[in-house]
């Protein structure tokens, strides 16, 4: 629907991202009238991890939005690198509950939360973006009754079975969101997006605490109960959810969330030491000195054929394996 540029207000010194719309606005009014939402969605935010809009503008019937440049990496790409440590995970994870928490209020439900619309500054700020199929829930719908609006492998059961949505919709986007960085892979698979949708509205997922048992309990419980089936059984607002990550993090972490946050990319590399200089006290330093990475999953079907080799060569030794030294033996296989 749209291209983003790297620009700079000359006027001010200040690099912009300005992203343009794509579509033809004589042939297809509703990619406008999204266009025009996300827009006023940004406008009415004041948050810090938001991204915040500058400007719209209309040159020659096309639709351009100047806003923030975010100088850092995407979480899609940190995942791609390696699971996040369990504290990185939900210090990101509260801030954007935070987030979210805030657009809530101004009744916009995201729609569209997965790693790839959070970008991590190199200030430690965590920042939610990509409002385009946001739901304004004060305006008239733009998509039909029972029509799905998403990412097929983050989107609610209420969102792929086309039933009413509301910001516990966006809740359970976020846990999809955390078990992917604390385990690196997504919690719903398959061939087909009707294969992940079936596996989304039957809750049909390996629990984090088999796949990554480095997390600590509190925080596979926050992410379990994120990714409840039925609405009602997940926090009740965005609010309920931050705190409970604070809570997990608040004996863990001595510092600020972005300090901690611009330690942890310093340690993946995304800083030069000038830029961390800049930004930690010595003090601070010496704390986030050292990340301990998890270990990174295997992908499935590497773990079930290392699992048959092994077994296969057990079972040639005259060895009787039962079901549950086979579940014990799938969940060691990990690789760093």
């Amino acid at each position: 629907m749209a291209q983003v540029y790297r620009g700079l207000h000359e006027m001010l010194q200040r690099e912009v991202a300005i992203k343009e719309m794509l579509a033809d606005p004589a042939r297809d009014k509703e990619s406008v009238s999204r266009f025009r939402r996300e827009a006023l969605a940004l406008a009415a935010f004041r948050h810090q991890n938001i991204v915040t809009l500058y400007d719209l503008v209309d040159k020659n019937d096309v639709l351009f939005m100047v806003m923030e440049f975010v100088d850092g990496p995407t979480l899609h790409e940190l995942i791609k690198e390696g699971p996040l440590p369990p504290e990185v995970g939900a210090a990101v994870g509260a801030r954007i509950a935070g987030a979210l928490e805030h657009a809530h209020f101004r009744r916009i439900i995201h729609r569209d939360l997965k790693p790839a619309n959070v970008m991590l500054t190199k200030s430690g700020d965590v920042k939610l973006m990509d409002f385009g199929v946001a739901k304004d829930v004060s305006l008239e719908a733009l998509t039909a009754q029972g029509m799905a609006v998403g990412t097929p492998s983050y989107m609610s059961p209420e969102q792929v079975t086309g039933a009413p949505v509301d910001g516990r919709t966006d809740l359970f986007a976020l846990g999809v969101l955390l078990y992917e960085a604390l385990t690196g892979a997504r919690p719903f698979l398959g061939r087909t997006s009707g294969e992940v949708f079936a596996r989304i509205r039957d809750g049909e997922y390996t629990p984090l605490s088999r796949v990554a048992p480095h997390v600590p309990k509190p925080l596979a419980d926050i992410v379990k109960r994120a990714l409840e089936v039925r609405p009602e059984n997940r926090f009740p607002h965005a609010a309920a959810m931050r705190r409970e990550l604070e809570a997990f993090l608040s004996p863990r972490v001595g510092m600020s969330y972005e300090a901690f946050l611009v330690g942890f990319l310093r340690h993946r590399q995304k800083l030069t030491e000038t830029e961390v200089l800049a930004l930690l006290t010595e003090a601070e330093l010496n704390v986030v000195e050292d990340f301990e990475e998890p270990a990174k999953v295997a992908p499935a079907w590497t773990r079930w054929a290392l699992a048959f080799l092994v077994g296969a060569a057990g079972l040639g030794a005259g060895l009787t394996l039962t079901q549950s030294y086979w579940m014990g033996l799938v969940r060691q296989l990990t690789i760093r």
